[in-house]
């Protein structure tokens, strides 16, 4: 997850009204579902298309510190939690692990099935808990409650207990996309980030593809995985990094997946869609255009946003030749990285304005407001400070700060079905981007 977990600053307010150079002048953080409903811990909000009306937030654990605990999805409906968790998940929850990713299928409504990404309890195949891809369906008898038994996916060996990242969404060609972090140890000295194979824990980056030695085979850290989770596969290829070769697996690699042919990538993994990464912590497809928009968040100077126009090829994004625009070590403006890689839309500094220490991606936002259509929000856990970039067209981004926020550690955004956004902090509060002027109807926008 974030970097830095700790406790909320300061206090939130029931709502704050936004006082800067965007439209309109009434924009206002709104209390949701109201003014005095927490959560454990909100990591993300979410919603299918199914017609329900119904808001899901996932609460990343019951008790912050444990290897042993438990998260939850939260049904929201008509303004009030639902008594009976939506589904509750055995995770383990020291540092930034928990329940951390939720995507609903697009075919929700008639086939009844999403995914979930957590931090399994108990060893792994790394040195700390596996992160989790699962699928779960909900029965028509009862579509507020999940059925409890799932099915594993994919599992990748972690080893360290941060940088998990762990968000999870459909893009518009119907593929899962999973973001997964460096592994946690600080300067990515194994380089994960830049390996595209699999490899050891040996702080030597030159070793990618080789996995003799001793100690636990990693892959897929400081990556987007990108599945298509609704086929299979009879026999593995060797490419097939989260699988046995030869044996069936329960995804296919979608076309795009520029690792996906074994014949050319041999050693390298066919679920890589985009690589370069240190903690995509949260991430977001434009629901009107289908781009992708990237939080990594960075170490000692340095947080990005990264962008990928839809339709491109898996690329680079630079981690750990590059922190934000910045040469790490060094923090040298103008870092080119390795070749052919993606220099991030913007970056903003540690010590300086605004003094963050963690960005929280956010979403392009859609929704009933129409000034603020098209345009990107986002924020940072530690100023807890809403940003939003108004020309998303711009080759380099800059970004306004909205005055008059409450005390946000921010973990998380999310889009209802309508495009609202909403954005939780670790206090356990939860805010809905707000316009007094602009009537809340139900603004249907296409693809959720």
């Amino acid at each position: 997850m974030l970097r830095r977990i700790g406790t909320c600053l300061t206090a939130l307010v029931a709502s704050a009204s936004l006082h800067a150079a965007i439209d309109p002048a009434d924009l206002e953080l709104v209390r949701w579902p109201d003014a005095s409903t927490t959560f454990s811990e909100p990591v993300a909000v979410r919603a299918p298309n199914d017609g329900s009306g119904r808001t899901f937030v996932v609460e990343r654990c019951d008790n912050p510190g444990s290897s042993n605990t438990t998260g939850h999805l939260r049904i929201v409906r008509n303004g009030a939690v639902l008594p009976t968790a939506f589904l509750s998940v055995s995770v383990s929850c020291t540092s930034e692990q928990g329940l951390l990713g939720l995507a609903f299928d697009p075919q929700f409504a008639s086939n009844r099935t999403f995914y979930v990404t957590y931090t399994a309890t108990g060893g792994g195949l790394g040195d700390s808990e596996d992160q989790v891809l699962a699928r779960y369906t909900v029965s028509a008898a009862n579509p507020d409650v999940a059925n409890p038994t799932g099915t594993v996916i994919l599992r990748v060996p972690d080893i360290a207990d941060n940088h998990n990242g762990g968000d999870l969404h459909f893009d518009h060609q119907g593929y899962l996309n999973w973001t997964m972090g460096d592994g946690g140890v600080q300067d990515d000295p194994n380089g994960f980030a830049q390996c595209t194979g699999r490899k050891k824990a040996d702080d030597n980056p030159a070793s990618c593809h080789s996995t003799s030695g001793s100690g636990p085979t990693y892959y897929l850290l400081g990556k987007i995985i990108r599945l298509d989770v609704h086929a299979a596969t009879a026999a593995a290829p060797a490419n097939f990094c989260g699988a046995t070769a030869g044996q069936p697996a329960p995804y296919a690699i979608p076309p795009g997946n520029p690792f996906r042919d074994v014949g050319l990538h041999p050693q390298d993994c066919a679920e890589i869609f985009n690589w370069g990464f240190r903690n995509p912590y949260r991430f977001s497809f434009d629901r009107q255009t289908g781009d992708l928009l990237i939080g990594d968040v960075g170490q000692d100077a340095w947080e990005e946003v990264d962008f990928q126009a839809a339709g491109s090829a898996g690329q680079n994004f630079q981690w750990n030749t590059c922190e934000g625009r910045h040469t790490f070590p060094g923090g040298t403006l103008g870092c080119s990285g390795p070749a052919g890689s993606v220099v991030p839309k913007l970056d903003y500094a540690h010590n300086a304005a605004p003094n963050g220490c963690a960005v929280s991606g956010g979403y392009v936002y859609r929704g009933p407001i129409a000034p603020l259509r098209g345009r990107y929000v986002f924020s940072d856990y530690c100023t807890g400070d809403i940003y939003v970039v108004a020309n998303t067209a711009a080759t380099v981004w800059t970004y306004e700060t909205l005055a008059g926020t409450p005390g946000l550690n921010t973990y998380g955004f999310g889009e209802d079905a309508q495009g609202n956004l909403y954005v939780g902090s670790s206090g356990g509060e939860i805010y809905r981007f707000h316009s007094p002027s602009y009537d809340d109807v139900i603004f249907a926008n296409g693809f959720d």
